[in-house]
């Protein structure tokens, strides 16, 4: 094709695009008055975004992950964004394998299906069966997509019109448009996509407070850069969970909160986290592990991590003054005359009021309005957090559904922050043998708090007795005068545990709280091993 070919060609798309735009009324050369409707405009974009092909649809899907963009009602309209995108045909699927295998699908799999299980428009999943049985998934790069992002990408401003009716310019379209385009490509990179498995994979052997993460096996011999073959995990997805009748479903509250804990642990401390993903994409196991299959991964520099920790901490402990700090370390620009302006708007913010996701009082709510401020006094995001946001927008929106009267983030940050300093401890202790037994009761200190506030309500309601019978052992008294005490230094370990866990999240300096709690559990646990050995 020559440049005058392609060129008329642009142009031509270009006046169907805006053709298309106008008769809803949210094209830039029509007034906005012309259309007389009571349908809001972004309702009304959603509904043509897939008659003008996959990349405008994509690109509606992608602005419903960026609630520092958009404000709720618009996020959850793009959300129901259809793909707009038709499955490649069985044979163009058979020649694909042939070329990038070099050999043709009935020879490499034992079976192979011909319809996706997914498509989207970077590639498409198909299930398929090794030889010996083995279930994979195989994943293929759809050889339409550049021509398709190539023809549309710089056409996806027209949209600005929708989101923007009094005529005003639409200053974030350019850097979302940016963004969207290293998005498609980070998608189309089946070589990042192995590389983030396998660091998955081995984030979840290393895994710190049993969190029971794991992704699937890749099957290195049978990809290419054009083809991906993975272990197919079976299991259900987590949006089989959401439960018809929440307060029915006791159990979708700590599926939700051990969700957002696995989650904020890989951004903090693992080497990649999930940053684009739908309830399908993630597996919850038989053995009751989790797994992350297909989906967009994405990475932080080990600074980021650091200040994104202290944010999330700070904003936990409503202390706005070490957000505010913690956060701008990792965003640009800025006002000049006030560099505290942002730290008072951060002071005064409340989500129901201030029309936060969900206009609840939330942690989720409090991080999408902490962002959407930032962006109104002119900050700007580094591209690497671009994805973290995104990652908070799907993760909510995914746990509400499971849990929608509780507060799922919270609540899995409560149990990350426990277990981050749990973890800390441990570091600390030079005795392995120290190390061992904390280790093995790390999970009964997690689970205290629930156990004890579930036992305090039986005995509230009469529903349950409490008798205490104390069995005098027939040893010498030296034993037994040690055995009480031990006895009252595990009582006091998990004093400490729920004492720091309650001063950490309520106080400012969450942070002394929880290293002074970390000397007295050493201080204990030093007393406790070294105690036997002494009295023999």
């Amino acid at each position: 094709m020559t440049k005058a070919t392609r060129w008329r060609g642009g142009n031509g798309r270009r006046r169907e695009v805006e053709r298309r735009l106008a008769a809803l009324g949210l094209a830039e050369r029509f007034p906005q008055a012309v259309w007389e409707t009571a349908e809001p405009p972004v309702r009304r974009l959603c509904a043509v975004l897939p008659e003008l092909g996959p990349v405008f649809s994509a690109f509606g899907r992608y602005l419903s992950s960026r609630p520092d963009l958009l404000p709720e009602a618009d996020c959850q309209e793009l959300a129901g964004v259809a793909g707009g995108v038709l499955p490649l045909e069985p044979g163009r699927v058979h020649g694909l394998i042939l070329q990038e295998l070099r050999r043709p699908p009935e020879e490499v799999f034992a079976g192979f299906e011909a319809q996706p299980l997914a498509a989207n428009l970077v590639f498409q999943d198909h299930r398929a069966q090794l030889a010996g049985g083995e279930p994979v998934v195989v994943r293929l790069l759809r050889p339409d997509a550049p021509e398709l992002v190539d023809r549309d990408l710089d056409l996806l401003p027209l949209l600005a019109a929708a989101f923007t009716p009094e005529g005003g310019a639409c200053a974030w379209m350019a850097g979302a448009v940016e963004d969207f385009a290293v998005t498609l490509a980070t998608a189309a990179d089946l070589a990042r996509q192995a590389a983030a498995l396998a660091a998955l994979q081995q984030d979840g052997a290393n895994a710190a407070a049993g969190l029971g993460l794991c992704a699937p096996r890749l099957l290195p011999d049978l990809s290419t850069p054009g083809v991906l073959v993975f272990e197919d995990l079976q299991g259900p997805a987590v949006d089989s969970f959401v439960p018809a009748d929440p307060s029915a479903a006791p159990g979708a509250d700590e599926l939700a909160a051990r969700l957002c804990q696995v989650w904020l642990h890989q951004v903090c401390f693992g080497q990649v986290f999930p940053s684009d993903f739908a309830g399908g994409d993630l597996r919850i196991l038989p053995n009751g592990r989790m797994a992350w299959t297909g989906t967009v991964f994405a990475t932080l520099p080990a600074a980021a991590k650091e200040s994104l920790w202290e944010y999330l901490l700070a904003t936990l402990a409503h202390d706005p003054e070490r957000a505010c700090a913690a956060l701008s370390r990792e965003l640009d620009g800025g006002p000049i005359d006030d560099p505290k302006r942002l730290q008072n708007r951060l002071r005064q913010l409340v989500p129901f009021r201030d029309g936060g996701w969900g206009a609840r009082d939330d942690f989720a709510g409090y991080l999408f309005l902490h962002w959407r401020c930032a962006t109104a006094e002119g900050y700007r995001p580094r591209p690497y957090l671009i994805p973290f946001y995104r990652g908070v927008a799907r993760l909510a929106a995914q746990v509400r559904l499971l849990a929608p009267a509780a507060d799922p983030l919270r609540d899995g940050l409560e149990r990350e922050r426990l277990a981050a300093g749990l973890n800390d401890m441990l570091r600390l202790l030079d005795r392995q043998e120290m190390k061992d037994l904390l280790g093995t009761y790390a999970g009964a200190f997690l689970a205290m708090p629930q156990r004890v506030n579930e036992l305090m309500t039986l005995l509230a309601e009469g529903r349950a007795s409490l008798k205490i019978e104390v069995i005098e052992p027939p040893q010498e008294r030296r034993r037994k005068d040690f055995s009480t005490a031990s006895l009252v230094a595990l009582l006091a370990i998990v004093a400490v545990v729920l004492l720091a866990q309650h001063l950490a999240s309520a106080s400012p300096y969450g942070l002394w709280v929880e290293r002074i709690a970390a000397v007295l559990l050493a201080g204990l646990g030093i007393f406790l091993f070294r105690g036997p050995r002494r009295k023999r």
